[in-house]
């Protein structure tokens, strides 16, 4: 994985997630993978699972995220990220930070996602 490869699929993800378009998610993962929302809950491993779980993100506004890179190997890369949004319908703020590790095959899509992060609400 290069860096470019590692930033592309970060910047989409960034985009999916602030302009709300859940449906673009399964575009940046490959036809077989292994997401991990949690490092507790089972893997989602369809494109359906992974479709239904984004649908999260229509229940939040004024969404902003950011990412530093913190490490690129091979075929894995390690960033810290940073998410702001405001839930609906409640209006509670929330703010999370966390570390990503994404595998990215040779196309530059998501084999394996897995993610650890802290809210504060």
């Amino acid at each position: 994985m290069t860096r470019r490869q590692f930033e592309d699929w970060l910047e989409n993800l960034k985009r999916i997630w602030e302009t709300k378009t859940p449906n673009k998610i399964t575009s940046i993962c490959a036809n077989e993978f292994i997401w991990y929302e949690t490092p507790f809950d089972n893997p989602l491993t369809t494109k359906e699972q992974l479709l239904n779980e984004w649908q999260s993100v229509l229940n939040q506004k004024h969404i902003t995220v950011s990412y530093k890179i913190l490490c690129i190997t091979d075929n894995i890369g390690i960033a810290q990220w940073h998410a702001n949004f405001t839930r609906l319908p409640s209006n509670e703020p929330a703010e999370l930070d966390g570390i990503f590790q994404i595998t990215l095959d040779a196309f530059g899509c998501c084999t394996e996602f897995r993610q650890w992060y802290n809210s504060k609400e």
